[in-house]
């Protein structure tokens, strides 16, 4: 259920903007239609990140599109505008230290 729910959002409301189609209001969404998205965020990213530990390719290429970070943060930024408590996403993975390379 919970795929299914991630998969219909990416497909109503990531992928047009990843197509390059006028932005989103942020602002004409309602507190709990912004929690939503972001949670569905966080949700693409995990399933991702199972996908890789499976071995597979991952579906949503959450870490690997620029315009999944600008849509989380432009939902982080309208959640604090309006003082809603946020999650940040861990866009690290849980990678502890970044190498030096």
């Amino acid at each position: 259920m919970q795929k299914a729910a991630t998969s219909d959002y990416v497909a109503a409301f990531c992928v047009p903007q990843c197509q390059g189609r006028r932005p989103m209001d942020y602002g004409a969404f309602t507190d709990a239609s912004l929690k939503m998205m972001y949670e569905a965020v966080r949700g693409a990213l995990k399933a991702d990140d199972q996908f890789e530990a499976n071995g597979e390719d991952p579906r949503f290429r959450v870490r690997a599109t620029p315009e999944w970070k600008r849509h989380a943060g432009s939902l982080e930024a309208e959640m604090l505008k309006r003082g809603l408590q946020v999650d940040i996403i861990d866009w690290t993975g849980g990678q502890r230290e970044l190498p030096l390379a």
